[in-house]
């Protein structure tokens, strides 16, 4: 956008000025150069005015303020949207988690939609969202996306093995870890999900962690039933997206 418009433009100015002197052939190595520099020199500047921007996302969700947080997005894709590749994608992308976080699955579905390009988590939601409606081929062709855009992310391997085994397909849930320890080979939760789903055990999903909130928040609810039956305690807070600027930018 902007950040690659005036870079365009640098990159032509020293390109004419240098073959004016010393010829067409010449220009283009400096051209190239000083449209790489300035493109990294001004993606950089623009990051970290978002991700100070980003900043007062963050607590606002761990606060619950999720209508506040939503309109700090807005105003966040309004001031640099067009400025940044790819970014106004990355906020549908936050948007539709928050929407996912609450449980919300239509209203997340198109924004999820809208920010998937390279982004592992939007993909597994969209996997998710599909496997809840009963979509199972749509989510098994999203999860190979996303395993795909993730590369060294352990979890889109373990909510595909899992996704896998709950629609009775152990096959299936296997392959998947197979091709997760092809990637990450001595990733132990990996390892013993594949153990466990092998001698046909029950899963455990409570030892992947927080993360493991964010793609089931269905289950957190139940956590936070069965833990205040125990002890009549305070309810666990959804673990809170963390929007930050330099996930955007690479591509979420």
């Amino acid at each position: 956008m902007y950040n690659l418009f005036i870079s365009s433009a640098l990159s032509v100015l020293v390109f004419v000025a240098t073959a004016a002197f010393l010829g067409p052939w010449a220009g283009i190595v400096p051209g190239v150069l000083v449209w790489g520099i300035a493109t990294f020199l001004l993606t950089r500047r623009t990051g970290q005015q978002v991700e100070a921007e980003m900043a007062i996302v963050v607590p606002l969700l761990q606060a619950g303020k999720v209508d506040e947080a939503r309109a700090q997005l807005e105003v966040i894709r309004g001031k640099w949207a067009n400025w940044q590749l790819l970014l106004d994608s990355s906020i549908d992308a936050q948007l539709g988690m928050l929407e996912y976080a609450q449980r919300k699955w239509d209203a997340a579905l198109p924004l999820l939609e809208k920010g998937r390009t390279r982004n592992w988590m939007a993909q597994t939601c969209i996997a998710c969202i599909h496997f809840r409606q009963s979509r199972r081929d749509a989510c098994w062709d999203e999860m190979e996306n996303a395993a795909s855009t993730a590369g060294k992310e352990a979890m889109v391997y373990v909510v595909w093995a899992v996704l896998a085994t709950r629609a009775g397909d152990r096959t299936r849930a296997l392959e998947a870890l197979n091709k997760g320890l092809e990637q990450l080979p001595d990733n132990d939760h990996l390892k013993n999900l594949k153990t466990t789903i092998a001698n046909k055990k029950k899963i455990q999903t409570r030892a992947f962690g927080d993360g493991w909130y964010q793609f089931f928040p269905e289950d957190l609810v139940t956590r936070q039933l069965m833990r205040g039956r125990k002890d009549g305690g305070s309810p666990v807070q959804m673990p809170a997206q963390r929007p930050g600027a330099k996930a955007l930018f690479r591509g979420r």
